[in-house]
């Protein structure tokens, strides 16, 4: 067999196994164990009907492929342990590249913030910040502690720092959303206290 061939028959070998990565890549966060032989018992499923995709594909992929390696590879192509180990190590792979994409993105997150209150130096864990209130010529800092820091740097500044993780409800407050405990068209709340929403800022609540 020539070189292109090779080449050809990897690629629609390959091309076959896709159809039942993809359908155990999808079916398989369904699989719980919280009950033990429950979950045993779907992962069994799941596998066997992984293998008769995996049959059908290989079997409707193009005669080509079929046809170059029946005499010497039928067995291997059509071995069910080899159709399962293709599965688990393109699922693998894709688990691997994904856990590693999300731990880069969460480095990217910054933990801390460093502002100046009362001529003091302050490093925050952004998390623990539960909303910036703007109170005339005041900014103050609210924290999940409950201590709270006075600063000069004006809101809008405040809300160009700091992510995503926070939200503009009014021109006085910058919201963490992950604090926000409940919402309503007018008020959100954070904790026990509740905060105006502003109808400028209410559709981004919403």
């Amino acid at each position: 067999m020539s070189t292109s061939a090779n080449y050809m028959s990897a690629l629609l070998l390959a091309l076959a196994t896709m159809p039942g990565v993809m359908f155990a890549k999808f079916y398989l966060n369904d699989i719980s164990f919280k009950k033990r032989w429950l979950g045993i018992y779907q992962l069994i499923c799941l596998a066997m009907i992984v293998l008769l995709v995996e049959y059908l594909s290989i079997i409707l992929t193009d005669l080509y492929l079929i046809s170059t390696t029946i005499d010497k590879n039928a067995e291997f192509i059509f071995n069910p342990f080899f159709i399962w180990l293709m599965t688990i190590a393109f699922i693998s792979l894709e688990i691997l590249l994904e856990n590693k994409i999300n731990m880069e993105s969460e480095e990217e997150i910054p933990r801390f913030i460093e502002f100046t209150s009362e001529r003091k130096k302050i490093s925050l864990e952004i998390d623990t910040i539960t909303f910036i209130e703007s109170c005339d010529d005041e900014v103050w800092v609210r924290t999940s502690s409950e201590i709270s820091y006075r600063t000069k740097m004006n809101i809008s500044n405040w809300e160009l720092t700091l992510d995503s993780r926070f939200i503009r409800i009014h021109r006085s407050y910058l919201v963490n959303r992950s604090h926000i405990t409940k919402i309503t068209p007018t008020k959100i709340w954070v904790g026990n206290k509740s905060l105006e929403v502003s109808r400028k800022y209410g559709d981004k609540v919403a």
